[in-house]
């Protein structure tokens, strides 16, 4: 459908934390998200792991946000360099946001 789009999941590993709750996503949820993706939408999905590093010099849209919101904006889900959901969405919610996005270009 959209093999030529490109999609990019910004997140990082679950990890609990002793006074709050857990933070990032689990590998589950990132697999999931994922795959619907691809299945539903046709585009490449990439995953971008920010714990391990990530290089966002490419990404500066993104850093603004991390610097903005926190990782509580995570994952952060990039059609084509532009943002297209922040948060956790569930698989459909981001199969729609990106849907919505696609037929507005």
């Amino acid at each position: 459908m959209n093999n030529n789009r490109s999609v990019r999941i910004f997140m990082m590993p679950q990890q609990s934390s002793c006074c709050g709750p857990a933070v990032g996503q689990t590998e589950e949820e990132i697999q999931s998200l994922k795959s619907t993706i691809e299945k539903e939408t046709g585009c490449q999905v990439a995953v971008s792991n920010l714990f391990n590093g990530g290089d966002l010099t490419d990404y500066p849209q993104i850093v603004r946000i991390l610097n903005s919101f926190g990782t509580g904006a995570l994952p952060i889900i990039a059609l084509d360099g532009g943002v297209v959901s922040m948060g956790t969405p569930t698989p459909e919610q981001a199969v729609l946001a990106i849907k919505e996005k696609i037929n507005q270009t």
